[in-house]
């Protein structure tokens, strides 16, 4: 019985994770399809527009480093949820932001800067994401399946960037620029509601054994006395993951991963953030036609 409730829960937090992750991207992506009705709205320029997605990803780049740290000795649950709320506010104050500086004539200056620090916080909300739901995999998935497990879950990637295309595209073409960031907010709060309803911190947190006794990897008591190596209060425990993680920082495999990976995400995000504003301005697609072939791409 108890193994079928950990069966139950574990692809429950698997999938949580992994949908709730998709939405963390509409909340991320919502300005790459608005790009042009921004620039036709007189709000913004294509060079502050390319700023301020910058101001993002150096704060997601930064915070995904500590987040990642943060997430092992957090409750996922809270934390992943807690990144996805802020997300979906800052895309709500983007959009009333926007709509209230056309109405009150704000210069495009004073508007760049308001919009560079709040889609920079939207940058380290979002950094907060990926860390709890792998961090969620390590807890509920033994060793011998976690891989394949981490690959499914890495279509969230692409689950969330078609969605973003498509759907915010949608909203944006029928009902204009400032819905767009109303749409991709409405889309976190349902995020926000499937993380805290199916995500779950830990197996002990749902009255279950810890994952290696589950799946048989070790014995209560050698598990146990693992744990007393390292001390069984939580000071041991934490000073446990801190030495595992400076051993990852002095992983010279990690960091090269780490390079190839940041140059992966400039060809990937020059698509997603510039191919639906590329189709429209060099070749004459709508916003909703753009949005939609730029979606094919993740789908």
């Amino acid at each position: 019985m108890k193994i079928n409730r950990y069966k139950s829960l574990r692809t429950q937090t698997f999938l949580a994770g992994t949908l709730g992750y998709a939405l963390y991207y509409v909340c991320r992506l919502s300005m790459g399809v608005m790009k042009q009705p921004l620039i036709d709205a007189g709000l913004l320029n294509a060079t502050q527009l390319g700023v301020i997605g910058a101001c993002l990803y150096w704060a997601y780049a930064v915070g995904k480093l500590v987040n990642g740290f943060l997430a092992d000795s957090s409750n996922i649950k809270r934390f992943m949820s807690i990144g996805l709320l802020i997300s979906s506010v800052v895309n709500l104050c983007m959009g009333v932001i926007g709509a209230s500086a056309v109405d009150a004539g704000f210069s495009s200056a004073f508007i760049f800067v308001v919009f560079a620090i709040v889609w920079g916080i939207n940058g380290w909300a979002q950094s907060m994401g990926a860390p709890a739901a792998i961090v969620g995999l390590s807890r509920w998935y033994p060793l011998s399946i976690r891989g394949t497990f981490y690959g499914f879950f890495s279509a969230s990637h692409n689950i969330g960037e078609g969605l973003s295309f498509i759907f915010v595209g949608s909203i944006v073409a029928s009902f204009g620029w400032k819905w767009g960031f109303f749409g991709a907010a409405l889309a976190g709060i349902l995020g926000v509601v499937l993380i805290l309803l199916f995500l779950h911190d830990t197996p002990e947190s749902k009255g279950l054994k810890p994952i290696e006794v589950l799946s048989g990897e070790m014995t209560e008591e050698a598990l146990a006395a693992q744990r007393q190596k390292y001390a069984s209060d939580k000071a041991g425990q934490r000073l446990r993951t801190r030495q595992m993680q400076r051993k990852v920082l002095r992983n010279p495999g990690v960091w090269i991963l780490a390079l190839s990976s940041a140059f992966m995400y400039m060809s990937r995000y020059a698509i997603n953030e510039w191919g639906t504003i590329y189709l429209q301005e060099a070749h004459g697609y709508n916003l909703a036609e753009a949005a939609a072939l730029i979606g094919i791409n993740p789908i």
